[in-house]
């Protein structure tokens, strides 16, 4: 019944239905949901006319490129691509295999658009292949090949976009970029993702790529096909940086306004996607409950945490979508692929108390047999009693808090606004509820001292007091462009974007060594401070309530965990077994090893 679709779709298109730049996706989004509940038509070329192309600097740029005439004799075929990820076993975040979301919803909005998509996700087309990076340091990649990623892309394709979300994924994105130029070195080459989006200068300078998508990319990608196509002018295009064939080589665009109304977007089109891939290797990023998916019910943070991705990304624009479109969304993934555990990755999914009740209430009215998860973590402004109660009878299993600090100077230091009283409130009113509440916090930030470090070990040892069910602790990571980042890159601690940095950028998590960025302990006592907070916490936890020990012991078996805790010990476990027989690494993405 839920067996894999084909993961190449065919759309006819109509020349004079192009979408325009900068155009509403409302039309095309009435169009590809009436696609949606139809047989696919076999897609072929559409007649007419050969387009004309722009003037000036664009027709410079896009004929010089041989880019402009390729693209109109290739039509509207986009390949999307999802590169292979960092594992490693004492990462426990590294061990999540989820689908990747974004790149879903860019497929999506371009079937909406008219444009034929073909996506090549790494992961999910080779979710236990694991292939050597570092293994002095016991990294791997997990998924395709760089050459078997090349096979994948069709012949008649006429763009190529390759997602880069987090930053330490650019050591290995940008050599796959230079595998796919030399193998179609006229195709143009699309990034996106928040990396590109906080470094397009970087992007572009060190990697072979044509465009750099800004921020939220769904109108962007929509419009640059068009532009490419017609060979129309990209500097009026919104949200687009591009190569250029004069100093300094590339330009940056203003930044494309945030979609006005989410609920306009086309869903993503998990059609292109080997869903049943990732459900049977179950590592979600929340607690395994059984078959899950991702998705989001808003966009954006309003906060300005000075760590944080989230404001060049997103801005600070919080926008919910209706939550009767979210509850329609859950109950069209449960007719088509029997989804029954929902996993919202929302950056901060409760902001308002009117909204979360409205989306419980809805969920309820339907009568819907379900398990949701917010393990992104949320605010706890809009969590109270009534809330907890609600989302527990609408299917809530679990969702944490991210306090980062327990220092009320490095909380004001980082902008983080929290209040911790109210924080340990809510979290009390929600495990009444019966809800799992996982806590997050992040030591090593160039603010912390070692008292301000007390107070956090001393936070931490409360919410497991209190009875939280997990805890993810970080060494503080500089994330490129954020208010942090500028800081140290002004004052001269972040000198070069080497490998080094980028691979920093993927240790600060789990148990591995960190790199510091604080001025009072170096790399080794900063590991020995994340590893003692995970420390305390479990001892609290197991020696307060010695039946969760036995629970994450039973975890390691079992298909459900009743917590992150369990789920993750599982994954680590796993891919130490795993990497224990690699695959071959001929056709790995490293030009040299790193010691």
């Amino acid at each position: 019944m839920y067996s894999n679709r084909s993961r190449e779709m065919r759309l006819h298109a109509d020349p004079s239905e192009n979408t325009a730049p900068g155009k509403s996706l409302k039309t095309w989004t009435r169009a590809y949901q009436c696609f949606q509940s139809s047989r696919p038509k076999p897609w072929r070329r559409a007649g007419g006319p050969r387009p004309a192309r722009g003037t000036g600097g664009t027709r410079s740029l896009l004929e010089s490129s041989g880019i402009g005439a390729l693209w109109i004799d290739k039509q509207m075929h986009v390949t999307l691509i999802e590169p292979p990820k960092f594992v490693k076993a004492a990462n426990h975040l590294s061990v999540v295999a989820m689908p990747p979301l974004g790149l879903a919803y860019l497929a999506g909005s371009l079937l909406a658009a008219g444009r034929e998509v073909t996506v090549v996700d790494a992961v999910g087309e080779a979710i236990t292949q694991l292939t050597p990076y570092d293994p002095g340091k016991s990294i791997y990649l997990r998924g395709l090949t760089a050459e078997q990623i090349l096979e994948r892309i069709p012949a008649h394709t006429g763009l190529i976009g390759v997602s880069c979300m987090f930053s330490y994924q650019w050591i290995t994105v940008r050599q796959l970029l230079r595998a796919i130029k030399d193998r179609f070195p006229s195709l143009p080459l699309v990034v996106g993702g928040e990396h590109a989006t906080g470094m397009p200068e970087e992007v572009l300078r060190t990697g072979p790529v044509d465009y750099v998508v800004l921020g939220e990319g769904e109108e962007t990608i929509a419009a640059l096909t068009d532009t490419l196509k017609r060979g129309t002018d990209l500097t009026v295009l919104p949200g687009l940086a591009y190569r250029t064939t004069f100093a300094p080589g590339f330009a940056v665009n203003p930044r494309r306004a945030r979609i006005a109304n989410i609920d306009d977007i086309p869903l993503p089109a998990w059609r292109l996607f080997n869903l049943e891939a990732y459900i049977a290797h179950n590592q979600p990023h929340g607690a395994a409950r059984g078959r899950f998916i991702p998705m989001l019910a808003t966009r954006g943070c309003p906060f300005q945490c000075t760590f944080c991705t989230s404001p060049q990304m997103w801005t600070t624009r919080w926008v919910a979508r209706k939550p009767n479109r979210v509850v329609d969304e859950i109950e069209q993934y449960q007719r088509d692929y029997g989804i029954s555990d929902f996993q919202f990755e929302d950056l901060t999914a409760i902001v308002r108390k009117d909204w979360i009740l409205e989306f419980c209430g809805e969920i309820e009215r339907r009568g819907l047999k379900l398990t949701f998860q917010l393990p992104s973590g949320t605010r706890s402004e809009a969590v109270d009693g009534e809330v907890a109660a609600a989302m527990k009878r609408a299917g809530c299993h679990e969702f944490a808090f991210a306090p980062e600090s327990g220092d009320e100077a490095v909380l004001k230091a980082i902008k983080k606004r929290v209040n911790l009283s109210h924080m340990f409130e809510s979290a009390r009113q929600t495990m009444a509820a019966g809800i799992n509440v996982g806590c997050f916090f992040i030591i090593g930030f160039p603010e912390d001292t070692w008292r301000s470090v007390w107070n956090t070990y001393r936070t931490i040892a409360r919410c497991a007091w209190l009875g939280f069910s997990s805890v993810n602790v970080n060494a503080y990571s500089p994330q490129p462009n954020t208010e942090s980042f500028r800081a140290l890159r002004a004052s001269g601690r972040i000198p070069n974007f080497d490998d080094g940095y980028y691979l920093s950028l993927f240790t600060f998590q789990g148990l591995s060594a960190k790199t510091s960025y604080n001025p009072h302990f170096g790399p080794r006592v900063l590991t020995a401070l994340i590893v003692g907070a995970f420390g305390l916490f479990y001892m609290v936890s197991f020696l307060r309530r010695p039946h969760r020990l036995l629970e994450v012991g039973l975890d390691l078996f079992r298909p459900n965990s009743v917590s992150k805790t369990g789920r993750a010990a599982r994954g680590m476990l796993s891919l130490i077994l795993r990497s224990r027989r690699p695959g071959d690494d001929r056709h790995g993405l490293r030009d040299t090893p790193h010691h």
